[in-house]
This record gives C-alpha cells, sequence and structure tokens, in this order.
C-alpha cells in the first residue's frame, strides 16, 4: 500500500468557549512525528527495526487537547508534553506489551501523566497506540494539590496509576473527539457539538485522576529511581563526547557504577543493552542530520561525525534499523517526496 506523505489542513470552528483546530498527519521519520503535537518538547529514538511509519491526530479547543499517537516501531521517548496543565497519557492494551513508563511496565489500565517540572521516559512498543488528554491547570480544581504532591515526591514519583475503568474512559472519550472532530472540514457545527458535549468528560476524568493520584500517592522503587539516575548520568556523558569512541567502561565511569548494575539500569528504562542503546541513538542522531539537509550530503562524514569509523558495518546497521541505506535517506531527502512502502501497522488501528 502507497501512502504519500501527508498533512490534514488544520480545520477551526468558533466554539462558545473558542476557536476548535483538528489536524491529522502521517509521517515515516521519528523525529518529525515527535514534533507534530502542539507545544511538546520530546526526543524520540527509534530501537524497532524496520521503515517507521506514524500517524498523530490531535484535536484541540477552550484550552483542552486530545490527541491519539500510532507508531509501528518501538520508540524511546524522553521529554515533556503540554505546559501549564495535566497531560493523562494510555495505551491501548494489545500495544502495551513491550511498553515502559518509568522503568515500569505499561499494561492496558495504567494511566500516566505528564505535569510541568517532570518529565516523560517512555519506552512505546510495536505497532502502539497512545492517546493524550490535557487540561490547563486553571480549569482544575485540584492542580495545585496534585503539583505540589508530584513535587514532594521528586525522582520517586510514579506518575502513573492502575485504573482499568478511567484508562478506558479516557480511550472512550477520545475516540468520540477524534472521530468527529474529523468531520470539522465538511460539518463544522457536528464537529463543535460533539467536542462541547465531551468538554465535560474530559474535565470529569481529569479531576478522577487527580483524587486517585492523591490517595494512592504511587512512588517508584528504589530500583526504578537509581536507573533513572544512571540514565541521565549516561545521556549526559554522551552528549559531551559526541563523536567520541565509547566504551561500556566509559558509560561505568559516567555514572559511578558497576557493568552489571549499567546493564540493568538500561535494559530496565529503555529495554536495550547500554551499546545496543548507544548504537541506536547515534543511528538516529545521523538520520535526523541527512533529513535536516537542504543539499547533497557527505555520508561518511556524517557518519564519522557521529562516531561511526567503520562505514560498511555503519551501513549495515542503518539499514537494519531504518529499513533503508543512508544513500537511499539522502536521495528520498534530495526528491523532496516521502513514502510509505507499508504503513506496518495493525489495520484495525487506523
Amino acid at each position: 500500500m502507497q501512502i504519500a506523505a501527508a498533512r490534514h489542513p488544520e480545520s477551526f470552528t468558533e466554539l462558545p468557549f473558542g476557536a476548535l483546530s483538528f489536524a491529522r498527519q502521517l509521517t515515516n521519520d521519528p523525529c518529525r512525528h515527535a514534533r507534530h503535537l502542539s507545544g511538546w518538547r520530546r526526543e524520540v529514538v527509534q530501537l524497532g527495526a524496520g521503515s517507521f511509519s506514524g500517524c498523530v491526530t490531535e484535536v484541540g479547543g477552550g484550552g483542552l487537547y486530545a490527541a491519539e499517537e500510532l507508531m509501528s516501531r518501538g520508540l524511546f521517548h524522553i521529554g515533556s508534553a503540554y505546559s501549564e496543565g495535566l497531560t493523562l497519557g494510555a495505551i491501548l492494551p494489545h500495544g502495551s506489551q513491550g511498553a515502559l513508563w518509568n522503568g515500569q511496565k505499561v499494561a492496558g489500565d495504567t494511566v500516566f501523566c505528564v505535569v510541568d517540572g517532570s518529565e516523560m521516559v517512555f519506552r512505546s512498543d510495536e505497532n502502539c497506540r497512545v492517546q493524550w488528554l490535557f487540561v490547563p491547570w486553571a480549569m482544575l480544581d485540584s492542580g495545585a494539590r496534585i503539583r505540589e504532591c508530584i513535587g514532594q515526591q521528586g525522582d520517586s514519583a510514579a506518575l502513573s496509576i492502575c485504573d482499568e475503568f478511567l484508562a478506558a474512559r479516557i480511550r472512550r472519550c477520545i475516540a468520540v473527539v477524534c472521530r468527529w472532530s474529523g468531520s470539522l472540514a465538511s460539518s463544522p457545527k457536528l464537529a463543535a457539538d460533539a467536542f462541547v458535549l465531551s468538554h465535560g468528560k474530559v474535565l470529569a476524568i481529569a479531576q478522577q485522576f487527580i483524587a486517585e493520584y492523591l490517595v494512592r500517592v504511587p512512588m517508584l522503587g528504589a530500583r526504578e529511581v537509581h536507573a533513572m539516575k544512571i540514565l541521565r548520568a549516561t545521556r549526559a556523558y554522551l552528549r559531551e563526547n559526541i563523536g567520541e569512541t565509547v566504551g561500556i567502561s566509559d558509560l561505568c565511569d559516567a555514572a559511578s557504577t558497576s557493568e552489571r548494575t549499567l546493564r540493568n539500569a538500561c535494559e530496565l528504562i529503555t529495554g536495550e543493552s547500554p551499546m545496543s542503546f548507544l548504537r541506536a541513538m547515534r543511528l538516529n542522531k545521523v538520520r535526523r542530520s541527512i533529513l535536516a539537509a537542504r543539499s547533497s550530503v557527505c555520508i561518511t562524514e556524517i557518519g564519522m561525525r557521529w562516531g561511526f569509523l567503520h562505514m560498511p558495518q555503519f551501513s549495515k546497521d542503518y539499514r537494519a534499523l531504518f529499513g533503508e541505506l543512508p544513500s537511499e535517506t539522502v536521495r528520498h531527502q534530495l526528491e523532496g517526496v516521502r513514502c510509505f512502502p507499508d504503513l506496518n501497522l495493525d489495520p484495525s488501528l487506523l
């Protein structure tokens, strides 16, 4: 199935409390995929092998946002979500098999959150569908209480609870909002009416999550907290040593830990071994550099800039991860036309 890279033009209509907007975008690059949610600041690293295909749908109105992401390959996400409010997320059950949130396994009943000052550390699985709701603090009676609670928890904040009923409510609400808002261009009044009806449900879901979180005060275990600290230390070291040859002993020294502890920590948070994650991260940087270029580039130069000194092995690793050679990425970029040879997504998700 050939699907050209596409972006549905954003549509707008007026609501009693502001404008309603709708956008749906397809992409075959994880980095571009990550930028399609309004105001998000996150870095993604493709970990799953093969060509990537993704779809982002986002509806916004009256300060609220409802969004859905579909991703064909496993990704590691780190960064922040919407600002000045509470972001809630839920994952489709069959896409949660290898998903991790702050080092904890994600199930179909997991509801996770991102607030101002907190960091999203998330491993999504292959054929993953994640749904997000955002509510500004100004609309939440208990917003100050949950921010204070999470602030007091510090690095130990789990930023998630297990609640099957609440997760199901989020999925139903987003499905309705996205389905009806998709008719915004052709039937603006119908789409607006559906969003207005969902407005109260979104607020109720957010208030329910806050109430449950404040009662449970979920905390990460000492193992997860330590693993997160190790990951932060190794990422800081890698940023400072771009292009340098890095071995497992270098990462251990940077994190002041043993090889066994480093390996366990990395696998707990990312699902990958330290060197496998390092290789994937650098390959993603290479791909990003190629896609950011506006003219012909020297693949060897870019590869060496990110620490790849053996070009045949570099090309082999690049193709294994992204499903195409670096030269093919360059050609597609220069042609200015990106296609999806195969969406690689479960048809039931689309």
